[in-house]
């Protein structure tokens, strides 16, 4: 994806409309309250608007779930400074979230970039099946209308995508 040299709100808004489902399933899977998940997801595209200039920003995806990362790392600072009050009114430090460690920041990095590198190596139409499923939550009915395609032909090329992804992540 194209980078814009200063601040351009329609690039902001393909930006999110593009990874707007990743960054949600991505905090829906360490977050329950699904308003907060909401607000969370948000917050991370309006970092976007708040920077301006994107010029700088060397991958767009690395940016964005870095900023994600960086929310629910604040997120846990927060709440391990109070704690939880239950429904009986006593009070619990349950920690919610895994500690994010710079190792595993580096690991999940390069994880990212191996799939990343391997989906633009797909084959055009399994890329754009396995990108509608998996990122636009698109069913595989749903996808073989879009595309014009059997529903068959979809779980073929999804099973192909996912055969070569998972055998380039190791």
């Amino acid at each position: 994806m194209t980078r814009p040299a200063a601040r351009d709100d329609s690039a902001i808004d393909v930006i999110a409309a593009r990874y707007g489902p990743a960054i949600k399933a991505y905090f829906s899977r360490r977050i329950a309250d699904r308003a907060e998940v909401e607000d969370m997801t948000q917050e991370v595209f309006l970092a976007l608007v708040r920077r301006g200039e994107l010029e700088g920003v060397e991958s767009i995806e690395r940016y964005i779930f870095r900023s994600a990362a960086n929310l629910l790392r604040m997120r846990h600072r927060r709440a391990g400074s109070r704690p939880k009050i239950t429904a009986d009114g006593s009070a619990t430090s349950e920690r919610l979230v895994e500690e994010i460690s710079p190792e595993r920041v580096m690991l999940g990095a390069e994880a990212w970039d191996l799939f990343v590198t391997g989906l633009q190596e797909l084959p055009e139409r399994a890329r754009n099946i396995f990108v509608l499923n998996r990122f636009e939550e698109l069913s595989g009915r749903e996808i073989a209308i879009r595309l014009g395609i059997s529903q068959s032909l979809v779980e073929k090329e999804m099973i192909k995508a996912i055969a070569y992804l998972r055998g380039r992540l190791g």
